[in-house]
């Protein structure tokens, strides 16, 4: 009630209408219906939004439209998209629907396989200040791949989804994998990771890194399904 008052009396004084007021009220405050864990969910997809806009920039200046032959530019572009689904339900108060969470488990299990890959497989070989200090990197292999994976676990309140859910991350990689390896065999691109050039590296090396990878994305996503729907509950 006072603060109603203080509002009304700065609005009659600077004569702007009391509901724009209002409008600014929610935007710092959000709705009173919303809780306080999907206030949560919309302060970090909203840093993730300004984030990953910023990273998209930065390649898209750095390597023209050539930036999609990336699988981590493709898995921070998604989940620039999915956190801009996420605040628009979350701040208004709605359950995420599937297709959202669908699309948040392609990008956070992407996003974390970058992260694994970066750190384990190209910095011991490009250097650790390469792949997570330098330009965008930190936002592209670190807190992007956090910030996703905490959102989706904790904060974004969804439907218990079936099981089969976890096979999205993986076809969307085979997916990738598999253009990129037609791409390769066309000339059109060069990798851009090592296990892609078909021209470089042998079959049973390809063939090896493609069930690597695909089942490092069947067993994060496992792991992510049973931390969000633990005991069968909504998460």
């Amino acid at each position: 009630m006072e603060h109603d008052t203080v509002s009304a009396c700065v609005s009659a004084a600077d004569g702007i209408p009391q509901p724009a007021y209002e409008a600014f009220d929610n935007v710092i405050m959000m709705s009173p219906g919303v809780e306080f864990i999907e206030k949560k969910a919309v302060i970090v997809n909203i840093i993730l939004i300004v984030l990953e806009f910023i990273a998209f920039i930065y390649d898209l200046y750095s390597f023209k439209f050539g930036l999609f032959k990336w699988y981590t530019v493709d898995s921070n572009v998604l989940q620039l998209i999915v956190s801009a689904l996420v605040v628009i339900y979350c701040y208004n108060g709605r359950m995420i629907p599937e297709l959202v969470t669908i699309l948040h488990f392609v990008s956070a299990v992407g996003l974390t396989v970058t992260f694994l890959i970066a750190a384990f497989v190209l910095a011991p070989e490009g250097g650790v200040d390469y792949y997570f200090f330098q330009n965008v990197a930190p936002i592209n292999h670190l807190i992007a791949p956090i910030l996703s994976v905490v959102s989706l676990l904790f904060l974004e309140k969804t439907e218990r989804l079936s099981l089969r859910i976890i096979l999205y991350p993986v076809c969307a990689t085979l997916f990738y994998g598999i253009v990129c390896l037609m791409l390769n065999v066309l000339r059109i691109i060069d990798g851009p990771y090592f296990f892609l050039k078909v021209y470089e590296q042998t079959a049973v090396t390809i063939a090896l890194w493609f069930f690597i990878i695909a089942v490092l994305c069947l067993v994060l996503a496992f792991i992510y399904y049973r931390i969000k729907w633990k005991n069968g509950k909504q998460g």
